[in-house]
């Protein structure tokens, strides 16, 4: 799989063992020593191939970085330099960034950061030290591989863009005399009170009801701030007291001359407006500025407006889209406040849009400067690591007691998918919630499709046909271009003549959906039917003719079919079936597993309504006040409102705790059938209940140093205590992911009893033995109890993960949590290079059993690699023939494994490895060091390019000599043989296999061992 997100580089101390996917590749750095050999047909190894500037990998390109420091930032900073106290507030405490040592220390990061910029000619372009130490600056290739490798440097990230992530506070249970706004949090009025939501999208509508409020005024007299009731201080910011007794100041920052925001329209609803666009206006992929957006913290968009509006907006809006009343709406959060940060933008070119990482990473070191106290981020992100720029800039915000939401991503149901894996963010999955906004279609054969309409009019009877049958062209043989662009409805791509007065059957995809229903409108149709080919939402959107938005992809060939069918579209359900049952997981949703951290950490973390969402949207864009979305985008800000609820009732709670209690307290999510949902990959925890959250019982709380120790445990070592180490199994989150079981694993987890009780244990994970130490705890509040869950296989399949939860009962509460393990039938090592005196010899691998059975073993190889040594001269972040070895591998359909290898002749050179897949795909190994490996298992046939680039000679010398192998392994070539076979070890028992090898020559060879389905160990033998 392709991997997404922020392609981060660390410096030489980080960069051990680092592993990729792609399909089933694994790459990892290793060590071997070898010679020049023929080629595997025989033939000498041909001369050194000159480099195809047009295949050459660019690792570190020109561009916009994220450069980030070892030293601690102002929010964690404890100490340690001479003459430089301690900046990190105290628990409970907000972080005062104004204050002599604050200033001070501020001082001396900035000081850093420009003594090591001006060390390799960089300019900073932006700087920060409250949330992270790190600057953002335009870079050659050269300096980003030199500033990866300079002292005190821990990441160097590429600046990129990600995309937003597309009345159910009823669903809720908010509203009402019985509802929870009422029953826990005093009313509508009070729910939220003292607490801003921050917000980090595309900006906001000023004039939209949501955010409807008063002039904010200073204090007069004598006055005294009052928790949640702004005020203007005396440096023209709207201040306010917070519910943990802090204050939060914000500004309203103006536009660009003519962007249509002054800097007077915050009130006391919005307390701040700011706005990041420097990276979007210098970035010449957008083509500048698209004709509506504005330069300021204005939506022209819709999707802030739409998250900050679902989180906070005000309670009682009436509502209406199309010209059909919808009724009375409200955020989640009414009484919280709300402060917006946009960071993300519309281009010229619409394709280079997005959400600017170092954007996102100066809003968050803003919003805590401010005192915010939950921030929402619907945006994508990285899947593949916990410690991107973003990542850490939120890691320094939860220390600091701000809750963080965010979106799960929206490329579901194909798993490995979720966003956001870091465990100190609440990562957010999107669920349905109504049955309520739905059309049919009725053929003239009597079938009906339901599916969902906000439709303000009904078409009675029309003909139907499908867009493919009516393209521009009607020559009777169109372009098959222009059959497509029919079939997706783009846009003066149908046919008048044909679609007049009919209703259009259009296919989702590619162009935005409203478009296709202008299209048809265009073309003079009267209706669309919008079908999704594959299962994913169905959408509300406001259409230009009147649309049912359907799953069924069997209308098309029903209507391909039947040339002289009729259709109705209806504005309600007419089919008489059963409703779904509520709540589902949206397909779009994003699934875990985490590509990070070896699946150890369970992602995401819960769900949340976000299928057909009703709130604010802008009117720049459509020229209405209000829509529905759907999309993870949609149900992370439920969350963030819910988070603002709970720090406004208990404003000592940590974010840990809120995360703590909403995932505890989860309800099921269930499936199309009514049945629980038990995939907890796609539903984490489950659906949010509001009811029972603020009484979760016992929470799962963590700190600073529970993740300080989790990236050190991660090998993500950020300057922090080398003490502190914890594996990410055990990182004390409320949920349980092993990505190995073999025998017996044991997990640690720490419960702080919010409520005074007997608590025992129960667990259920089908499949799977597990054991509770202590099973039962006895607590008086506040108390704290570390306990300890192991878990062993009893049966589950293979290579799968066996699903279920585990729960403490007790105070009249059950405290629930996810689990999700995948047992094996072997952990093997994933490679084994071994130097060989002669033409036979043999090796150990070493495994540990995960069943009692016997377990067959197979080989592959061993293969000859070819060879070629050369000596070049080192061009940090420049791969040209002076400075790389260059090679091509042929690997034939069918191979097992495909090896490269480094294996430098002089010592002390650093040499890094890259190898371009067949579909472009650039892997590497790029430790510091002079051995280097890339192996893929079961590679793509293809032609692979191999370079192997010297990064730095040794001291003193202007050249290294290496020598790049390169092997692909298909079938057994009879030379190899393994013993036991088969394996025969207990469950949980280590031991190792003997590898066997005879009548080889010089050279290196290469071959795979396979432990049934589970498990290969590649086998890399050099002769000399």
């Amino acid at each position: 799989m392709k991997t997404q997100g922020i392609g981060f580089v660390r410096r030489p101390r980080l960069r051990a063992a680092l592993t990729l996917a792609l399909g089933s590749a694994l790459m990892f750095s290793s060590g071997a020593a070898a010679t020049a050999v023929p080629t595997q047909d025989g033939k000498t190894a041909p001369a050194d191939p000159k480099v195809d500037p047009g295949a050459v990998p660019e690792p570190y390109e020109d561009g916009r970085y994220i450069v980030m420091l070892d030293a601690d930032p102002l929010a964690t900073y404890d100490g340690g330099v001479a003459g430089l106290p301690a900046t990190k507030p105290a628990e409970g405490e907000g972080l005062d960034d104004e204050s002599p040592n604050a200033v001070k220390y501020r001082q001396h990061l900035e000081r850093e950061q420009q003594q090591l910029a001006q060390s390799e000619g960089v300019k900073i372009s932006a700087s920060f030290t409250t949330a992270v130490n790190g600057f953002v600056a335009n870079l050659s290739g050269l300096q980003a591989a030199a500033l990866t490798k300079a002292a005190g440097v821990a990441v160097v990230a590429k600046d990129q863009k990600f995309q937003p992530d597309y009345s159910s506070t009823e669903f809720l249970g908010l509203p009402g005399g019985k509802g929870v706004w009422k029953q826990q949090f005093g009313s509508e009025k009070k729910a939220g009170a003292g607490t801003v939501v921050g917000v980090l999208d595309t900006g906001y509508t000023p004039d939209n009801p949501f955010f409807a409020g008063d002039k904010v005024e200073p204090l007069k007299g004598k006055q005294r701030p009052v928790v949640g009731a702004p005020y203007l201080n005396a440096d023209g910011e709207i201040a306010m007291l917070k519910a943990d007794g802090s204050v939060f100041k914000g500004k309203c920052q103006a536009g660009e001359s003519g962007s249509g925001f002054n800097g007077t329209e915050c009130n006391s609803k919005v307390l701040g407006a700011r706005y990041y666009a420097e990276e979007f206006l210098t970035d010449p992929q957008t083509g500048g500025k698209g004709p509506k957006e504005s330069i300021s913290p204005l939506d022209t968009e819709g999707h802030g407006t739409h998250t900050a509006s679902t989180a906070a907006g005000n309670f009682g809006v009436k509502t209406e889209v199309g010209g059909r009343n919808f009724g009375i709406g409200s955020g989640v959060a009414p009484a919280a406040k709300v402060a917006v940060y946009k960071i993300c933008w519309t281009g010229a070119n619409p394709g280079a849009s997005g959400c600017y990482t170092s954007a996102a990473v100066a809003a968050i070191d803003q919003a805590v400067r401010d005192g915010v106290d939950v921030l929402n981020f619907s945006i994508s992100g990285d899947n593949t690591t916990i410690s991107d720029p973003v990542a850490m800039a939120f890691l320094s915000a939860a220390r600091m007691g701000i809750f963080i939401s965010a979106s799960a991503g929206n490329e579901g149901p194909a798993s490995a998918t979720v966003n956001h894996s870091a465990p100190w963010i609440t990562t957010v999955g999107a669920s349905t919630f109504s049955n309520a906004l739905q059309g049919t279609v009725e053929l003239s054969d009597g079938s009906k499709y339901r599916g969902a309409s906000i439709m303000n009019k009904e078409v009675k009877k029309a003909g139907i046909l499908l867009s493919s049958d009516a393209p521009v062209a009607d020559d009777g043989n169109p372009a098959t271009d222009e059959v497509n662009d029919a079939r997706l409805c783009i846009p003066g791509k149908l046919n008048k003549a044909k679609v007049k007065g009919k209703i259009v059957v259009c296919v989702r995809g590619v162009n935005p959906r409203v478009d296709k229903s202008e299209a048809v409108k265009q073309a003079g149709g009267v209706g669309m039917v919008l079908v999704n080919l594959t299962p994913n939402s169905l959408d509300l959107d406001l259409h230009a003719v009147p649309t049912v938005h359907i799953n069924d992809p069997g209308i098309v060939d029903k209507v391909a079919g039947n040339p002289k069918l009729t259709a109705a579209l209806v504005d309600h359900d007419t089919t008489g079936k059963k409703e779904p049952p509520l709540p589902q997981m949206a397909a779009f949703s994003s699934r875990g597993p985490s590509n990070a951290v070896n699946s150890d950490l369970l992602k995401p973390d819960l769900a949340a309504p976000g299928v057909g969402v009703l709130a604010g949207v802008s009117p720049i864009n459509g020229g209405e006040e209000f829509g529905f979305l759907s999309g993870t985008s949609m149900a992370a800000p439920q969350v963030a409102g819910l988070g603002a609820l709970l720090l406004a009732k208990n404003p000592d709670w940590s974010p840990a705790i809120v995360k703590s209690a909403l995932m505890t307290t989860a309800a099921d999510v269930v499936t199309d059938n009514g049945s629980v949902n038990h995939d907890n990959f796609a539903t984490g925890a489950g659906e949010v209940d509001p009811e029972r959250m603020a009484s979760p019982g016992l929470a799962y709380d963590a700190s600073l140093s529970d993740w300080a120790g989790l990236l050190q445990g991660s090998g993500i070592n950020l300057g922090m205590d080398p003490k502190i180490n914890i594996a990410a199994k055990d990182a004390n989150v409320p949920s349980f992911a092993l990505g190995t079981l073999v025998g017996e694993v044991s997990v640690k987890r720490t419960v702080t009893a919010l409520e005074a009780g007997r608590y025992t244990v129960s667990a259920d994970v089908p499949g799977i033995e597990v054991r509770v130490e202590p099973a039962v705890l006895k607590l008086d509040k506040g108390d704290k109890a570390s306990f300890t869950v192991t878990f062993k296989n009893a049966g589950a399949a293979f290579g799968e993960f066996a699903m279920g939860e585990l729960i403490w009962s007790g105070a009249g509460r059950t405290v629930t949590s996810p689990v999700a393990v995948r047992p094996v039938a072997v952990r093997a090592q994933q490679s084994v290079v071994v130097q060989s005196e002669g033409t036979k010899g043999e090796a150990a691998i070493k495994v540990q059993s995960g069943t009692n059975d016997p377990l067959d073993l197979t080989v592959a190889g061993l293969a000859k690699a070819d060879a070629l040594t050369g000596e070049r001269t080192p061009e940090p972040g420049l791969i040209n023939d002076a400075s790389a070895l260059v090679s091509r591998l042929v690997v034939p359909e069918g191979a097992a494994l495909a090896r490269m290898g480094i294996d430098a002749a002089t010592k002390g050179a650093d040499w890094d490895l890259y190898v371009v897949t067949p579909t472009g795909e650039m892997l590497q190994s790029t430790a510091a060091g002079s051995k280097e490996e890339v192996l893929i298992t079961a590679p793509e046939p293809g032609v692979y390019g191999v370079y192997a680039h010297l990064y730095a000679a040794p001291e003193g010398a202007t050249q290294a000599s290496a020598t790049l192998h390169t092997a692909a392994v298909t079938s057994d070539a009879g030379n190899l043989g393994v013993d036991p076979d088969p394996l025969e070890l207990a469950n949980g028992q280590s031991g190792e296999v003997r590898a066997h090898w005879n009548g080889l020559d010089s050279g290196s060879w290469t071959g795979l061992v396979r432990f049934g389905d589970s498990a290969g160990t590649a086998l890399t033998v050099n002769i000399p």
